[in-house]
């Protein structure tokens, strides 16, 4: 029975020494950054472009710089608000859904209708297909845009004999898009957490 207590005892001093010379807890020092991301695609392939475009933004957001967090919450904030569109929202709109929320950046991206062009002659077939993709960065803490622009690409494709499909066309352009967004985004998105400017 003493063998017992004193084990006990050892194990809780043991423990209370463990918690007593621990690290203390640190908030992060990489900056939190919110992906808002849309697809209005509507597509019988949305979800291979949504998988397309959401590993960009996380390879671009990468856990070693960033705390990536979903947005889906905010664009669900924003709907409650009345902002059904966000691509058209104001960007202090986009900025008081977030408060309180600690994030720093936001990132916003959205996949509007395709559209699909037909070309055909005598000899051949062809599809042209074109994705526009409205594009943010937002400095949460200081209200400002880093980037506010669209991405606009188009990829095609032709045959002697029909029969091309949209998919492959599509995700085609859809890569260029991505490739423009990891352009921007490792030009415009801040490493470091925002410092709240004086005026």
């Amino acid at each position: 029975m003493m063998k017992k207590l004193i084990a006990f005892m050892f194990g809780v001093l043991l423990l209370l020494t463990q918690v007593a010379f621990a690290d203390p807890v640190t908030p992060s020092v990489k900056p939190t950054v919110a992906v808002m991301y849309i697809n209005n695609g509507k597509t019988k392939y949305d979800d291979v472009v949504d998988q397309s475009i959401l590993a960009n933004l996380a390879k671009c957001i990468s856990p070693d710089k960033y705390v990536y967090v979903d947005g889906k919450p905010y664009i669900e904030k924003l709907n409650k608000m009345g902002i059904v569109d966000i691509s058209t929202a104001e960007r202090s709109d986009i900025v008081d859904a977030l408060d309180g929320e600690n994030v720093d950046y936001v990132v916003y991206a959205e996949v509007q209708p395709f559209v699909r062009k037909e070309k055909r002659s005598f000899f051949s077939y062809g599809l042209k297909i074109t994705t526009q993709i409205p594009f943010k960065i937002i400095d949460v803490v200081n209200n400002k845009y880093l980037y506010n622009g669209k991405f606009v690409e188009s990829a095609d494709d032709s045959t002697m004999f029909g029969g091309l499909g949209n998919k492959g066309i599509a995700l085609k352009a859809v890569e260029q898009a991505n490739q423009q967004m990891a352009s921007v985004l490792t030009a415009r998105l801040p490493e470091t957490k925002p410092v709240k400017a004086t005026k």
